[in-house]
This record gives C-alpha cells, sequence and structure tokens, in this order.
C-alpha cells in the first residue's frame, strides 16, 4: 500500500468543477482516441515525467486512465518524487462512463 494518503476524487465531485481542474488522461493514443472525458489531455504514462512542465501551476490536476490501476501510482510517484499534489479519478473512465451514462 501507498506510504502516503493518495488524494482521490469522485466522479461526481469532478463533474462539479470540471472547469476549474486540468485532466490528465495517462492512457496511451489508442485508448484516449476510443473514448474520453472532454477537455482532457492525452499525455501517456510513459511520457508523463518528461512532461511535467505541462502541468498547470494554478489549476488542481487531475489524473485518469481506464480502471485507476495506472494512475494511481502516477499519482503516488510524482507526489514522492516532485511534490507536486495530483488527484486520481476514483475507477477511472470506466467509472466516468458508469456514472456519466446511468
Amino acid at each position: 500500500m501507498f506510504c502516503i494518503m493518495l488524494k482521490e476524487i469522485t466522479v461526481e465531485e469532478l463533474l462539479s468543477k470540471l472547469s476549474k481542474v486540468q485532466l490528465i488522461d495517462i492512457r496511451e493514443p489508442y485508448e484516449h482516441q476510443d473514448g474520453h472525458i472532454e477537455g482532457s489531455i492525452n499525455i501517456p504514462m510513459g511520457d508523463f515525467l518528461g512532461k511535467l512542465d505541462e502541468l498547470s501551476r494554478t489549476k488542481q490536476i487531475v489524473i485518469y486512465c481506464n480502471t485507476a490501476r495506472r494512475s494511481k501510482p502516477v499519482v503516488y510517484m510524482v507526489h514522492k518524487l516532485h511534490g507536486y499534489t495530483l488527484y486520481n479519478l476514483e475507477g477511472g473512465y470506466k467509472n466516468f462512463l458508469k456514472v456519466t451514462t446511468e
């Protein structure tokens, strides 16, 4: 388990503040093309550490992948190594689709 408390945001919380966050999809480009949350930026997981300069300094940053299995370690690692406070989208894109299509 993670040594720090992982900051997560629910789909409902995200929807209420969508215009106030920077939303980053860390899935591969083909996954992003198949569907994504509108307004998200695609920075694949393998490229993420090299693109930290693209992270907002003024908005909350929310990271997501398909199910949150890839995004959780990214949120943890970037916080631990670089001190950024990132939020993981609880349940990832699949959960977003489930909640928004019910």
